[in-house]
C-alpha cells in the first residue's frame, strides 16, 4: 500500500528564478500555504499558473486576489518573492 500523495509540491530548485521556470521554483521562496494556494488556483476563473511568467502576469493584472484563500497577507508574500527573485521592482515587472 502506498501513502497518499502529499497535497503540496516540493522542489529543490537551485539557481535563479526566471520567468521561464515552472511554478515549482517558487516553492523554494514561498511558505507552503501560499505556494499551494497559488499553484492550485482554487475557485479562480482562470487555469492554475504553470510558470513563473504566468504568476507575473497574474500579479500585473491584479488577479492574485481571485484565487480562493489568497488573502492580502499571502498575496504580499507572493509579491515579495517576485521582488526577491528580481522579477518585480516596485509595481513593474522586469521581463
Amino acid at each position: 500500500m502506498t501513502a497518499p500523495s502529499s497535497p503540496h509540491v516540493t522542489t529543490s530548485h537551485d539557481g535563479p528564478i526566471t520567468p521561464g521556470c515552472p511554478i515549482d521554483c517558487l516553492g523554494t521562496v514561498l511558505s507552503r500555504a501560499a505556494f499551494n494556494l497559488l499553484a492550485r488556483a482554487y475557485d479562480a476563473p482562470f487555469d492554475p499558473p504553470r510558470t513563473v511568467s504566468d504568476v507575473l502576469e497574474l500579479h500585473k493584472q491584479h488577479k492574485l486576489g481571485e484565487i480562493g484563500g489568497l488573502a492580502p497577507r499571502r498575496i504580499g508574500e507572493i509579491e515579495a518573492s517576485l521582488i526577491y527573485a528580481g522579477l518585480v521592482i516596485g509595481n513593474r515587472d522586469r521581463r
